[in-house]
């Protein structure tokens, strides 16, 4: 059989050039890797021979004769799998117009291949159960498996709709970032795909809805409130361990695994970011008003703490009764209350001492004086702090829950800022220099609103829900 070793790659993550197949002097602990037998296809004799390869991460590598390796990086190749008479199962791994075909006992190795790789067979294996949210690249899917029966959530982006590098950066970050997290405080990814139209993230499927409708429809106590803002704490201590900005932390982003034990995981990493020093990233300006930290507004440089400042606003909410602590109803006094850390500490006034002393740190508008995740959870309000206190308080008469409605927003250079922001009087006249260059800066680069993938259910007609699943029909 004459199988060709070069082959067409048309894959959205493909840019790579050169061999698959790298020598390298590097030493390897062959203890820490998947090793399997396999047949594998020699094209010096044109036959399939027996060959030891070994699997860490994304990296196969194999020994040559002088006791050297070599590796091939499989990151974002695309896999398939195949079957070959007289060889049974196998796996077809695509990358740089170069593949490598392998035979033999792949099942281990196939669970690990599908996290780092791209497969094409999303009908094969799911089915579409509704749409759940959309964003300005795509949608979000409840999604089953056909083989398990069990649920899924597909974050689906528009190919169409990615139309520059940057947009192109941002979903390979995006998946970068998710493969490198494990918590039980966020949200777990299994695999990617894609088609000629989509690329498609498949997430754990968390059933029991947004802290934002929670919240909404429930009256937290102080305990309770303290027991979620912990976990959210711890959730990106580890976060920031791995050298990561979540930078769009609020509400919605914000998941129940179990409201009995008001379980909770962090959601959504479209806007996430390695830590950079210098600020230079590939959005710097990014996030939802009411929930950003004012330095971002502000265009300084920033660093962790903005997420602490983030997860600051959703205790505030929690402790007020849903209430954001900018309270005024026009979006431009919002944006403007938001810069300034103009916050009406009045509505958190039944909170204790201590966790009102805690609020007032993470929302503290100096980033030098504001505390820290890990000085956060060891503030004293956390100390004796026993969880099976805490009870759920149904409202009679549920309150409106504070919604921010300005859009989560990145920067871009085709919309104009009055168009999107509508910076308020007071904002525009303010003499500081920070401020002044703020808007110039924005009104020359623009704005581009980008609404945030979320879990609640919009109102569809089943003919719209159609429509709207047809693409992967």
């Amino acid at each position: 059989m004459n199988i060709k070793r070069q082959v067409n790659s048309t894959s959205f993550f493909d840019n790579s050039k050169g061999s698959l197949w790298q020598n390298t002097t590097a030493s390897r602990n062959i203890n820490e890797s998947l090793q399997e037998n396999f047949y594998i296809y020699s094209c010096k004799h044109k036959i399939y021979k027996v060959k030891t390869l070994y699997l860490q991460s994304h990296f196969i590598f194999k020994r040559k004769k002088n006791s050297q390796y070599q590796i091939a990086d499989i990151l974002n190749a695309t896999i398939c799998e195949v079957e070959l008479p007289n060889y049974g199962a196998g796996i077809r791994i695509t990358k740089a117009g170069q593949l490598i075909e392998i035979y033999g006992m792949t099942i281990t190795w196939l669970e690990q291949l599908r996290f780092y790789c791209i497969q094409q067979d999303f009908a094969n294996k799911y089915s579409i159960s509704k749409l759940l949210g959309k964003g300005t690249f795509g949608k979000v899917f409840k999604i089953k498996s056909r083989i398990t029966q069990r649920d899924f959530a597909a974050k689906v982006f528009e190919k169409k709709a990615i139309i520059n590098y940057q947009d192109y950066l941002l979903i390979t970050k995006e998946l970068q970032i998710i493969r490198s997290l494990n918590h039980p405080g966020i949200t777990k990814f299994f695999e990617t795909y894609e088609s000629d139209q989509q690329i498609i993230l498949i997430y754990e499927m968390v059933e029991q809805g947004e802290l934002y409708t929670f919240i909404k429809e429930r009256h937290l106590s102080e305990e309770e409130s303290l027991l979620i803002i912990k976990q959210v704490l711890q959730a990106l201590l580890y976060i920031h361990s791995k050298g990561i900005l979540h930078r769009d932390l609020k509400p919605s982003n914000l998941l129940l695994r179990d409201k009995n034990t008001l379980s909770i995981v962090i959601a959504d990493f479209g806007l996430a970011e390695f830590y950079r020093v210098d600020g230079k990233y590939i959005y710097t300006r990014c996030g939802t008003p009411g929930y950003v930290a004012p330095e971002i507004l502000q265009d300084k440089i920033y660093d962790y703490k903005i997420d602490v400042y983030s997860a600051g606003v959703i205790l505030f909410m929690m402790l007020s009764g849903g209430k954001s602590p900018f309270n005024s109803t026009d979006p431009e006094e919002r944006l403007f209350q938001n810069y300034k850390n103009l916050i009406d500490y009045s509505l958190v006034s039944n909170a204790s001492e201590a966790a009102y002393n805690l609020l007032q740190s993470m929302l503290e508008s100096d980033n030098t004086k504001r505390i820290s995740v890990r000085a956060a959870l060891n503030h004293q309000v956390f100390r004796n702090y026993r969880a099976s206190k805490c009870t759920i308080i149904i409202k009679k008469t549920p309150k409106s829950i504070d919604k921010i409605s300005t859009p989560r927003l990145i920067i871009n250079t085709n919309n104009n800022l009055d168009k999107y922001l509508q910076l308020s009087p007071k904002l525009q006249n303010l003499s500081s220099k920070p401020i002044n260059n703020m808007k110039q800066e924005a009104i020359r680069r623009g704005f581009q609103k980008m609404q945030t993938f979320s879990h609640r259910s919009p109102q569809l007609s089943p003919v719209q829900s159609q429509t709207k699943l047809e693409p992967f029909s």
